[in-house]
């Protein structure tokens, strides 16, 4: 990875925020409180700040006025379609947290507030990252294929509102879990072959080795299906003794089925098989806070 390089204030800035992000300012005057932070960073924002359009929409607009760095507030899902805009592009994402879901923000050191985040970009350094290709569809962390990626919408749903929250996501582990293995997923990979019920390809850490972290799930009965999903809601569905975990700079996934579940940072999707992971090396630009 090349050395971060620092930036130079002021900077040519747009600000992008996805109106349906899970915690998305709507209170007087926090717009304007984070535009603030921003400018105090040492940017410039040169094109109004739109929420009431959609981000895709938004996305065109700051574009058309030749930014340096575009700010964008949202979840993975949010800063996935950012990225997949600004891929290959002489642009710098400035990331800030504001979804359902910020695993980008963490892994880049950056505060889950978005004005903290906004002002811990102050004197950044610009890294270039590393983003996943899914059939030419761009991922930052993780793409869960199989039956199983619908229990991200619950996941997502538990978060900050308790027993309420959580109550969805454990029916729904239920249900997968009383369904029979299928072993419809093949895995191809370096000359390996496995067969899985759910596969879960997560994005190297900033700064690791460029491969892809592949987590093979095989269910075994019930009881296992349980347990796996539960060490999946926690992040530790590599231990599990029956998922095959891998590192691997691309793969390509057949299945049985016409079309295969999946989820891109979190989004939802059905996308034709072979499903083919690509890594694209300092495909992106991305600011992160200075280290010390």
């Amino acid at each position: 990875m090349p050395e971060p390089r620092q930036i130079i204030a002021p900077k040519r800035a747009a600000l992008l925020i996805n109106p349906a992000a899970g915690s998305a300012p709507d209170a007087p005057g926090a717009i304007a409180a984070l535009a603030e932070a921003i400018t105090d960073a040492g940017h410039a924002l040169v094109v109004a700040t739109r929420p009431e359009l959609p981000l895709d929409a938004q996305i065109t607009m700051a574009l058309a006025a030749q930014p340096e760095v575009v700010f964008a507030l949202g979840g993975d899902g949010s800063l996935r379609a950012v990225a997949e805009r600004l891929a290959g592009h002489d642009v710098a994402l400035g990331v800030l947290p504001g979804g359902t879901m910020n695993r980008l923000a963490a892994r880049l050191g950056i505060p889950d507030d978005p004005v903290a985040a906004a002002r811990s970009l102050a004197d950044a350094e610009v890294d270039s990252l590393a983003v996943g290709s899914l059939n030419g569809r761009v991922f930052l962390y993780q793409c869960l294929v199989g039956r199983s990626s619908r229990l991200v919408r619950f996941r997502e749903m538990q978060r900050g509102v308790g027993l309420a929250g959580w109550l969805p996501l454990l029916l729904a582990a239920l249900r997968l879990a009383a369904r029979p293995p299928r072993r419809s997923l093949r895995l191809r990979g370096q000359g390996e072959r496995l067969r899985a019920d759910a596969v879960v390809v997560t994005m190297p850490r900033p700064g690791a080795e460029c491969h892809f972290q592949v987590e093979a799930v095989r269910r075994g009965g019930r009881l296992a299906g349980l347990r796996q999903a539960w060490r999946w809601i926690r992040g530790r569905l590599a231990k599990d003794p029956d998922v095959v975990a891998l590192h691997r700079p691309h793969l390509a996934i057949h299945g049985r089925d016409a079309r295969l579940r999946v989820t891109l940072d979190g989004e939802p999707d059905l996308m034709t098989p072979p499903l083919r992971f690509r890594l694209r090396p300092d495909a992106l630009r991305v600011l992160r806070p200075r280290r010390a």
